[in-house]
């Protein structure tokens, strides 16, 4: 796993490349923090991930990268927790959103649940539906998260799910928890409605 780490503090930089390397050997950082030169860091080497510092100037950057690497998941760093900031970064290549003050192994596992497909928000985000008026796009739905709301919609049960998918009771809550954030649902049935009005059509 190669992550680039965008962060304009150069001593969260140093302390965060220490401890992810600790705790997920197998990965390298590559880290900057000026976003001038993160056009030339991705053009010389393979990235997995981008880990971004939210608070910096980056919204022009991060619609750039959904144009040109749609397919290059970013995990957006926050050190203020406001769900003004939440709102602003649902975007479709936003896999994740991670307060700075997390421990080092839930940064790890949010970076490993992203690269699964699975769009990582922390519990209490609350995400205002209503600010958004563009059509749902379901088209960031995970092929996994797709065979999950597949199945939610034909009636399955979580444990249910789980069985058929062969994969724990809490992921499955985790991937619903992320579609309906990515559809704009509040419940199982307006989920389902999604389902039907847009995959079965």
């Amino acid at each position: 796993m190669n992550i680039l780490m965008i962060d304009e503090l150069p001593i969260y930089i140093h302390g965060m490349k220490t401890e992810l390397k600790r705790v997920m050997p197998e990965c390298t950082v590559i880290a900057t923090n000026s976003l001038d030169d993160v056009k030339m860091l991705l053009s010389s080497t393979p990235v997995t991930v981008v880990m971004i510092d939210g608070e910096m100037d980056c919204s022009q950057w991060i619609n750039e990268l959904t144009i040109n690497m749609p397919d290059l998941p970013i995990v957006v760093m926050l050190r203020r927790n406001t769900n003004k900031i939440f709102n602003y970064y649902v975007r479709p290549n936003v896999k994740g959103i991670i307060p700075k003050e997390l421990p080092v192994e839930s940064i790890s596992q949010i970076l490993n649940m992203v690269l699964s497909g699975v769009v990582c928000f922390p519990d209490h985000a609350v995400i205002n539906r209503n600010q958004r008026t563009d059509p749902v796009n379901v088209n960031t739905l995970s092929q996994r998260q797709q065979e999950v709301l597949r199945l939610l919609a034909n009636g399955g049960t979580n444990k249910q799910i789980s069985r058929q998918l062969n994969i724990s009771a809490g992921t499955v809550k985790v991937h619903l928890e992320s579609i309906f954030h990515r559809l704009r649902v509040h419940n199982r049935t307006q989920a389902a409605m999604v389902y039907f009005k847009y995959f079965t059509s």
